[in-house]
């Protein structure tokens, strides 16, 4: 079948030297069309420094001077954060409330975050997640404080005591995006530690978010809040747990895209891993949830497949879902591949495909290569899954902004790294 859009790829920021690439993030802030770019040097899995912005009014054609963010992440006696409440960044807008709503995720490690970074695939983790939301009521120029989500008792985060024991473990959650639904409420889906008992489960080896807790894996909830103006404040209430056994994915559900279905459904679709397992006896799988009224309700999770019933290879990276102006249409950007993928390889090709709304799977027929391992340039270590996706407000192209990761070798060359940027025309 023909491609479903136009693809045009240029090298966007080239890597500044050996082992060391740049990452890139483009966002409309607000409404309009103001933009926010951030870089940051990558040179090591899950960490990076020389954090930098620059803001543009007119869509990108003029550019503020670049704003150093931090040269390295925060510290507080020997704990060093990572994201956190902030200034920047953005969200959707909510016109029931007349504010954008900016979910924010936070990482507090304990000691060197490089080497914390490394101990977690040993079992031993050094860090704690959190997750929190801002407001804006001036379209994104500024941010409220951030309040933490939670769904259990305990005490919250202490800014002034960010290794309190009594929170380090309370709460715990990776953060995904925020939806506004057309019902009028507000939805941000989320990672907690699930419980799940099973004797032989528990014998499948868990790794990073599945060992958050003990009898526990990584599973689902979501969060909607309905706007209460008497405090000027969401009030939340929180669904059901979704989660899949250990021999279906050793880290869990992660990474979770959350999308509102022409019919008013809500979607959920999220990275699994079946890392330490046999890849043919446990393939690899993108999974997803439904829920027909507004988020408060989950369907037991699924492996998502083609609309003809096939089922496809997803290695454990991130995907993206959007729904394009230009066609009305919801689509699903990621990694599909022609062979089982092990864990987090291999990570390409790209692809973006058309989301079946009436039946949730995915359009074959209309499954479109982004961008491919080249043999006789890429190495086999390539990575085609670290990105951001956006819709231009004013051509409804598609922007993607990708570091090509593994480009140029495994090990330290991973970093070696150019960003691209890839733009979509339907």
């Amino acid at each position: 079948m023909p491609p479903i859009c136009q693809i045009e790829k240029e090298i966007y920021v080239p890597s500044p030297e050996d082992r060391v690439g740049t990452s890139v993030g483009m966002t409309y802030i607000g409404r309009h069309l103001r933009r926010e770019e951030t870089r940051a040097q990558v040179r090591s899995s899950d960490w990076s420094d020389t954090v930098r912005r620059r803001t543009s009014d007119d869509n990108g054609r003029t550019w503020s001077d670049w704003e150093l963010v931090y040269e390295q992440a925060p510290t507080q006696g020997d704990f060093t954060r990572s994201g956190g409440p902030s200034q920047r960044g953005t969200g959707p807008y909510d016109p029931v409330s007349d504010r954008l709503i900016k979910p924010v995720f936070q990482r507090v490690i304990k000691g060197d975050p490089k080497v914390a970074m490394k101990e977690i695939w040993s079992g031993n983790r050094l860090f704690c997640d959190h997750g929190f939301y801002q407001l804006s009521d001036d379209d994104g120029l500024t941010w409220g404080e951030g309040h933490q989500l939670l769904y259990e008792d305990g005490p919250e985060f202490d800014p002034d005591d960010w290794g309190a024991a009594g929170s380090f473990r309370t709460n715990e959650m990776y953060i995904g995006g925020a939806a506004v639904l057309s019902n009028g409420t507000v939805a941000i889906a989320s990672t907690i530690p699930v419980s799940y008992r099973d004797e032989e489960d528990e014998k499948v080896p868990s790794v990073f978010p599945n060992d958050y807790r003990e009898g526990c894996v990584a599973g689902a909830i979501c969060f909607v809040g309905h706007w209460n103006a008497a405090r000027q404040d969401y009030d939340w209430a929180t669904s059901n747990s979704i989660f899949v056994p250990r021999a279906s994915s050793t880290r869990g559900l992660v990474e979770l895209a959350l999308s509102e279905l022409s019919n008013g459904h809500l979607l959920l679709i999220m990275r699994g891993s079946n890392t330490g397992l046999d890849p043919i006896e446990c393939p690899a799988r993108k999974w997803f949830s439904i829920s027909r009224d507004g988020g408060l309700t989950w369907d037991p999770v699924q492996d998502i497949r083609y609309d003809t019933g096939e089922q496809f290879y997803s290695p454990a990276s991130i995907s993206k879902t959007i729904r394009s102006t230009a066609t009305g249409k919801l689509y699903w950007m990621g990694n599909i591949t022609d062979v089982p993928a092990d864990g987090n390889s291999p990570r390409y090709p790209l692809q973006i495909v058309e989301i079946d709304e009436e039946n949730p799977s995915f359009k074959k027929e209309t499954l479109t290569i982004v961008d491919q391992r080249d043999p006789a340039l890429d190495s086999e270590h390539l990575q085609l899954s670290n990105f951001s996706l956006l819709e231009n407000r004013e051509t409804h192209e598609m922007e993607t902004y990708l570091i090509k990761l593994g480009q140029n070798g495994g090990g330290p060359d991973v970093w070696t790294a150019d960003a691209y940027k890839y733009t979509l025309t339907f």
